[in-house]
């Protein structure tokens, strides 16, 4: 009968676990302050900066896609960018 093998030498040399957070570890909000290097930082909530995104799915239009490409590659902006630019601007117009 074949021995049961044991993943313990490729666990410990794992890159991808580096990643991953252990239960251990505290959370806390991050603040402009307190940055952890190792994430992406979102500059626009001021309050607490995320690291996290919420993925959204929009339908759109082949052709209004492809002027908001347009419009974003001439600013230098990827369509995602732009989009969340667009979306701050009209929260913000009701607040």
């Amino acid at each position: 009968m074949a021995q049961k093998k044991t993943f313990e030498k490729e666990l410990a040399t794992n890159p991808a676990l580096e990643f991953i957070s252990s239960a251990q570890e505290e959370t806390q909000p991050r603040t402009e302050e307190t940055p952890d290097n190792n994430q992406p930082r979102y500059k626009r909530n001021y309050a607490v900066v995320e690291v996290k995104s919420k993925r959204v799915q929009l339908l759109v239009q082949p052709t209004l896609y492809q002027r908001l490409k347009e419009i974003a590659t001439a600013e230098g902006r990827s369509v995602n960018d732009y989009i969340n630019g667009l979306i701050e601007k009209a929260v913000r117009r009701h607040h």
